[in-house]
């Protein structure tokens, strides 16, 4: 498949929106937080040993040893709740919502355009072809 020219005005559109997408207050507020959860060295610390944890309980399962598995998998939700009870971790997970939500607004829009525009360009419904009964009327 041909690669379109980068110097196409709907890639400069494209770039264009990508770099307005990164000066967004949603944007800018994700990447504070993930900043902070990176410096935070009680977060790393927690994320390190929920790593350590993880790996033993694969092997503790991998053995077949119930109680250790139990007292392991304990002790994943205790650091993990411990984990998601401090602000700064509360703070980037809800930048992550709104991130979320904001991409996912704008992919909407592009893509209500894209289809509005494809429909009253084609004259109808797109698709179809011989054999799927489209605009040709063969079944």
């Amino acid at each position: 498949m041909k690669q379109p020219n980068p110097d196409h005005p709907i890639l400069v559109h494209a770039s264009s929106l990508g770099r307005r997408l990164s000066e967004t207050e949603e944007i800018r507020r994700f990447r504070l937080a993930e900043e902070q959860i990176n410096r935070s060295s009680r977060v790393q610390g927690l994320i390190e040993e929920i790593k350590r944890k993880q790996k033993e309980l694969v092997h503790a399962k991998h053995y077949q040893k119930p109680e250790y598995t139990r007292r392991l998998e304990q002790e994943l939700d205790r650091l993990q709740l411990e984990m998601d009870q401090l602000p700064i971790v509360r703070e980037y997970q809800q930048s992550q919502v709104e991130m979320n939500d904001l991409l996912q607004t704008l992919t909407k829009a592009l893509s209500g355009a894209v289809s509005e525009k494809l429909n009253v360009d084609v004259g109808g419904d797109v698709g179809g072809g011989c054999g799927s009964g489209g605009p040709c009327g063969c079944r």
